[in-house]
Order: structure tokens, then sequence, then C-alpha cells
């Protein structure tokens, strides 16, 4: 039995692993890890399953001349896409490669790696599943900027608002990491209020003090309409705000069209319930606000996640001078907290510049949404080279067909994938990577989602795991970390690799001797508040306090850095909404929105696949709807948005408002497979236009609350 690290999300999971014969056997939670208490999902159970599925590739495989796929050695390939890349970089330069880096990229060196090889071949079209998947967090804190302590998150918050977030079944966000069912019922015992705002009575909302149902797409007026109740009746902070935030009164007067009983009308929920939980956030003193995935992707995610933002900052919702910090850091580089703002950062519009839809780079990174327009655009230097590591693009990106088609036009495509996905089908080499059980583990990712990514994430306190292998790959295979795939490309291509380290040191890798892979974990860890040995000494985790505890210094004597929530692009953007009005097209009459599966992790593995059960991803509707389209659960339906059309298994949720469908994304196959519907599901992906709306900061396009009809399909 061998203590581990999950690394399915970025939860960080300790768990137990059972290793017979070099076999992992069983997963289980870790129950003598005090913070999480055993817990664990079914996603992290279910590796050994993913570990040991007959479709796991054990070899790197190359496309062979007939349209399938043969085994290639590992530095035969290597070889082969170095020449390949060599002669694209000469012809059409740099700008003509991209990389693509999905949440399934959680070996601890592959980010820095691949960014290192980005940066040392000159390519700068480098692109995420982060800019599709809630691309306006990073952007909105730029243009609010940064408090230099932490939020008050889960240091005792009187009120938590959940926004479209359902953290019992996405298992990170809205609640911190650990048991997430003890740690929300031990807060709403101690009194702690939960806003939930969800067009769907999910999970969460269940166990709300009060759930906000709105019909969908209404999220944003109902932040501004809060807003507008807060301010105009003197609930704000108004010490913090009058020492450390400017441009209170321009958001005051942004929001006071928002009258909280129109606002409550169009969104078909009670005025009373709206009124009722800005009282409760605004009277608590202290709490914070998150927002999902789902909100994000219904059109204007910089806007929510802005409003959001503004609601924490007029609450006052940051640590202040004096304040004990619970979660000062441990395998990341110390910072001393201090209660004083750090003015707004460039947010957008910076850097690279895309060639479609006047878009560029942002704090969330390249759009992804134009990937499959740089691939296809005429230009000389247009992509075509892509590497994919840890991402499906052909599954998890919006206009589906249109991105099969860019990535069956590049010269080359580089998927590292340890199973034949959706891209890797189209992929010329398919890189065999070694999976987390066979890596080293930490709990760093979370951790740093702790210190800034938003409120709401992260973890409690100072805690910390590190884990080493806990099984070694199949006998006979030849898979290799994802790192050695840049690292082993830029030896090959004469240039040299510079990291970056949690301290910020830069330091140039050694291009001749490959390291190890702990040598390149410890290097990477240099500057960690707490040596990366000390945490190898405790194998079930273990917590690392400040010894003394760290305080909140006080702000500097002349310092001048304010939070604005009265970023002027957000202002605009907010007045537009206020005199907008979208009708409902009796076209197209039910509202399609996203949704995630206990089993699933955005487009990667699927517990069920591994379990031998069908990956379907059904369309969820309630069962008086069901009725009333003639339908029952297991029948084949369309659906047909305004930009295409797929088929579904429809199922049940009555947690849904009338006229909703709800499905996950990452599922399904090319138009040539819609006949496997029942096997292989549905791609949502097709319904969906990269450019009838997109976020004009983060270039997300709408994928939620999207219109769409729905035929039944009579049997054949």
């Amino acid at each position: 039995m061998s203590p581990c690290v999950c690394r399915i999300c970025n939860k960080g999971c300790p768990l137990i692993a059972e290793v017979v014969d070099d076999r992992l056997i069983e997963i289980s939670g870790d129950r003598e890890n005090a913070l999480f208490a055993g817990y664990t999902c079914l996603k992290g159970r279910a590796m050994p399953a993913f570990l040991n599925s007959p479709d796991r590739l054990l070899h790197s495989q190359k496309r062979s001349p007939d349209g399938g796929f043969q085994p290639i050695a590992f530095e035969q390939a290597l070889d082969e896409i170095a020449a390949r890349l060599d002669a694209i970089r000469d012809e059409y330069g740099p700008r003509a490669i991209a990389t693509y880096y999905g949440t399934q990229m959680q070996n601890v060196p592959a980010g820095p790696l691949m960014r290192a090889f980005a940066e040392a071949i000159g390519t700068r079209m480098n692109f995420a599943a982060s800019s599709v998947d809630k691309p306006g967090r990073p952007i909105a804190w730029a243009m609010l900027g940064r408090w230099q302590a932490p939020h008050q998150g889960f240091s005792d918050p009187r009120a938590i608002m959940m926004i479209g977030i359902n953290p019992f079944v996405n298992g990170l966000g809205g609640v911190p990491a650990g048991h997430p069912g003890r740690w929300l019922t031990d807060r709403l015992r101690s009194g702690t209020e939960l806003i939930v705002i969800d067009p769907r009575r999910s999970d969460i909302a269940k166990r709300a003090t009060l759930h906000l149902q709105p019909r969908p797409g209404h999220d944003i007026p109902i932040l501004a309409a809060m807003l507008n109740v807060i301010l105009q009746s003197g609930m704000h902070d108004k010490v913090f705000t009058d020492q450390d935030v400017r441009n209170v009164a321009d958001l005051a007067a942004a929001v006071r069209p928002f009258d909280a009983r129109k606002v409550a009308e169009a969104a078909d929920i009670a005025a009373d319930d709206l009124v009722g939980a800005a009282r409760i956030f605004g009277r608590a003193g202290r709490g914070y606000a998150v927002a999902g995935t789902g909100p994000h992707m219904a059109g204007h995610g910089t806007l929510l996640e802005y409003l959001a933002l503004c609601l924490d900052t007029v609450c006052g919702h940051w640590l202040r001078a004096g304040e004990t910090v619970d979660h000062l850091g441990v395998l990341a580089a110390p910072k001393p907290p201090r209660a004083q703002a750090v003015d707004p950062t460039p947010a957008y519009g910076f850097g690279e510049r895309s060639r479609v839809r006047a878009l560029g780079m942002s704090a969330a990174g390249m759009p992804s949404a134009t990937l499959a327009d740089e691939i296809l655009i005429e230009a000389p230097d247009h992509v075509r080279a892509l590497i994919s590591c840890g991402g499906n693009p052909a599954a998890a990106l919006p206009g589906q067909l249109h991105t099969i088609e860019a990535l069956r036009r590049l010269d080359l495509l580089v998927q590292i994938d340890p199973f034949l996905s959706r891209t890797a089908d189209l992929a010329d080499y398919v890189i065999a990577p070694r999976m987390t059980p066979e890596m080293i583990g930490t709990t760093l990712k979370i951790e740093t989602a702790s210190s800034g990514y938003a409120t709401g994430y992260g973890f409690p306190a100072d805690y910390a795991q590190y884990c080493d292998p806990v099984v070694e790959p199949p006998r006979g295979s030849e898979v290799v970390e994802d790192w050695e795939v840049f690292y082993g490309l830029a030896r090959r291509l004469g240039v040299p690799l510079t990291v970056t380290t949690v301290g910020g040191e830069r330091v140039d890798l050694d291009m001749a001797l490959t390291p190890t892979p702990d040598e390149l974990v410890t290097l990477l860890s240099q500057g960690s508040r707490v040596p990366l040995d000390e945490v190898k000494r405790y194998p079930h985790a273990a917590f690392f306090p400040s010894d003394p505890p760290a305080v909140v210094a006080p702000k500097e004597s002349g310092w001048t850095g304010r939070l604005d929530v009265g970023n002027p692009n957000m202002l605009r953007d907010l007045a537009e909404y206020a005199g907008a009005h979208t009708a409902d097209d009796p076209a197209y009459p039910f509202r399609l929105l996203n949704r995630r599966m206990a089993h699933v992790v955005n487009s990667s593995y699927n517990a069920r696949v591994a379990a031998r059960h069908p990956a379907v991803n059904p369309a969820f509707l309630n069962a008086a709807d069901l009725a009333a389209l003639e339908l029952a659960k297991g029948d084949e339906v369309e659906l047909e948005s305004p930009n295409g059309t797929i088929r579904a298994i429809v199922d049940v949720d009555n947690g849904l408002r009338p006229g909703t469908v709800s499905m996950s994304f990452g599922f399904g196959g090319t138009p040539e497979q819609d006949d496997q519907v029942r096997r292989i599901g549905s791609s949502v992906a097709r319904l969906l236009s990269t450019t009838d709306f997109y976020d004009p900061y983060s270039g997300q396009p709408r994928m939620s609350n999207v219109p769409v009809r729905i035929r039944a399909i009579a049997e054949s």
C-alpha cells in the first residue's frame, strides 16, 4: 500500500495505491489524511482501469500510408518530428508552429518545459484549454488589480455565493480542497449562509440557504442588481472602499439601472429572494463569491467575473492588517502579505496578435477559439504544425467541424496521449506517455489556486504532499514522461531550454545530459517556502504552518495602489447589457446548458469508459418537457442550433428549469460516427459558433445558454 497524490484534476486528493505484481490494482482514499479524511472521487478511484485499459497506448504511433497507425520507437519519432519542425520553421518562421496545453497535463515539469520549448523556438502561438474554460477570470483580475494579502476565502466565511458551480460534482472550486461535504456541513452548522444562483437545482443548490433558479443568461443582471442593492443601501464596507478602492461611485451609477424587481421579473425569480440574497451577502462581513464554468460560457464571461470580484471588493472580503493568514504557501514561493492593493495590469490586447476577430494575447493566453482559423487562414506563416499535450482539441474546442477541418489541414500534428482520442485519430504522430501514478506527484497546482486563481479555490491551510511513482509502466512498453518530448525536440533542434523555478529564478537546463525526473522536479521546486525534501518526509501529506504565524502587514507609507471597480470597458459592456432584451426565439424554444458529470474529466478521461461502460453524454431534460415532447428516457433525438445538428440520447433531470436541456462536453466523434451515439455520445461543440458571438477580451464564444430545438428520431 503506497500513499500518492491524485492528479485526475488539480484538487490533489491523497490516495492509497495497492500494487500487486507491478500492477496497480486498487485506489482508495487516504483515511490517515486529516484534511481529506478518506475522500476521493469516482474519477480518481477509476485510475487502475485507465492505467490497465487494453485501449491504452504502450508505444508511440506513426500514421501509416493506409491511414492507420503503426508503432514507432520514441527516439525515431522525435528524430522525424524534429526534422519536420525544423523545415517548417526555416521556411515559414516560428509562428507557423503552435502548442496546445490541456487540463490533463498534470506532470510537474510538463508545463514549464512546454513553455520553455515554445520560447526557445520563438513561437508565441501557444493555446490552452484555459482560454475556453473561464478565461474571463484572469482577465477580470487584471482589470481589478491585486490585493497583496489573501482574500478572506475559507477563513471563517459568513456568506458564500456560488454562481453556476457544483463542487459536489466538479470536485474543484466553491469549497476548499479536502472533504467537500464535511467542510460545508461544518460551515452551515456554524451559521454560514449559502446562496446558490443556478438554473438547475444542483446538488449544492439543495444545500443552499437561498437558491435563485433564474432563466438562463440572467446572471449578469442579477449580480448587477445585487451590487445596486448593496451600494444604494450603504451595506458596503465604506472604510475599505474609501481607502483602497477606486471608482466606487462610477460602479454605483452603472448598476443603478438594474432595479432588483425588474431584474427578478425578467429572470423569473422572486424579487424578495434577489434582494434577500444581496442583503445576506452585503451584511455578512466575511465571505466570498465564486462562479463556475456554466455562467462563464453563457456569454460575457469577463464581465460576469468582474462583477463577482466587485461584489467581494465593495464588501471588503480581503484580509486586513493584523489578521492571520491561514494559507501562505508550502511548495510555492513565500509572498509576504500586506494590506495594500496593486493597480490593474494589462488584461488583454497585448503581445502576440491573432489574425482573426481582432483578438490577441490576454491574461488568459492566446484565444483557443481562434486556433482553427489560425490554421486555415491564407497566410504564408499560418499555423502548420501543432503539438498538443494533455488535451483533446478535436473534442473540446467549439465549432467541432471547423476544428476537425483545420487539424486535417496541418502539415504536422503531434498528439501526446495515452489513448487514441478524437485528436489522436487525426495526428501524424501519437506519443505514448506515462500516466500520473507512474510519475512524481505534488500538490503545487492546487496550492497556486489558493494564492490567486480565484476566490473559492485551493487549500484552507498550509498543506502539501509529495509522492514518488507508485508503479512502473507495463513490461515491454515504451512510454515516456511528457516533458521528455519537449526536451528531446529542443536538443535535436539545437535550442537551449530555460525554465523558471517556483521562486522565479531563470535556470538554463543542461542540454547534453538529460535530467532525471527527480532532478527536474527538485530544480523547479527551488525557492519554495518549505523545502521539497521536508515535504517528502510526510508520505501521507502534512500541514506546514508558518512559525511564527504569518500576519498581514500594514500598508506601506505613501502607497497609492488601489483596486478598480470602475473599469471603463466593463461599465460600458454593463450599460449595453442594461438596455438589451433578448426575446425567445420560437424556432429554438430550448436553451442548451453545459454540465459536468461525476465520472467525466473534461475531454480526456471517462470513468465509465474505463469500467467498460458506454461513453455517452445524455441530453438531460425535466420530466415535464420530456412528456410535452412525447419522449421517454433513452429515446434518441436530434438537437439543432442555428449552427449545427447532433444526435443525443435523452435522460431525466427534474432539477432543470422547464425549457432547458443540459449536456456535457467532450464526447462524440465525426459526422460519419453519428450512428454510434449510443456508444460514444454526442459532440456538443458542433452546435456552437466561434464567430456569431464571442467575448471581446478572451475570444471565448457562447458555449452555454445556446438556443436549440429538439426532435424525436423515428426508429428505423
